[in-house]
């Protein structure tokens, strides 16, 4: 079996150009597109490449099984292309709907689905930091934590003062209101 990319299909010029490494080449080189020839010597092909007026993929004949795990004797074309580390994948058809039309078609969807795909931005990589730097950070962290416990031992302790001149505030106001009862009772009399 020949390799995928060495049974190709190509444009040149006006004229699509037929090779093949394990056909006669004077064959391939007579051969026209959409003619029975033409049918027949893709019957044959496993895969091909296409590079067209529109693009370029890859198409690799394909199986499915039925529900009860059989083989279908019935193959059907695949198209693929990668493109920005993604594999794009497009059904083509059996082998007497693949006409160069169709193969245009197909090269032209791929053309426009990679257009349409925003490019990829390589993102630089980190280099990795010495450890003399890793453990300045780690006791700058400690540092910074042990300031914060500080801080919120001393908020604590002024929250804690602050209640008790509260709660000494309050006792004097209820001496004064019973002194001013008192006082007012006095009068009364």
């Amino acid at each position: 079996m020949p390799k995928r990319l060495e049974t190709r299909i190509w444009l040149s010029g006006k004229s699509y150009l037929f090779s093949d490494v394990e056909e006669n080449d004077e064959l391939t080189r007579k051969l026209k597109p959409d003619t029975p020839e033409y049918y027949a010597w893709l019957s044959g092909l496993q895969s091909f490449h296409f590079e067209g007026n529109e693009g370029r993929f890859t198409a690799r004949r394909e199986t499915r099984k039925n529900k009860g795990g059989e083989i279908r004797e019935a193959t059907y074309w695949s198209a693929y292309r990668r493109y920005n580390h993604k594999q794009l994948r497009r059904y083509i058809g059996t082998t007497d709907k693949l006409s160069v039309a169709t193969l245009e078609d197909t090269a032209r969807h791929f053309t426009d689905v990679c257009h349409s795909l925003p490019p990829k931005v390589k993102t630089p990589r980190k280099k990795p930091e010495k450890r003399e730097t890793l453990y300045a950070r780690i006791a700058i962290r400690d540092r910074t934590i042990a300031e914060r416990d500080k801080t919120i031992e001393d908020l604590q302790a002024q929250i804690a003062k602050q209640e008790q001149v509260i709660r000494d505030l309050k006792k004097q106001i209820k001496m004064y209101e019973v002194a001013s009862q008192t006082k007012k009772e006095r009068l009364e009399l």
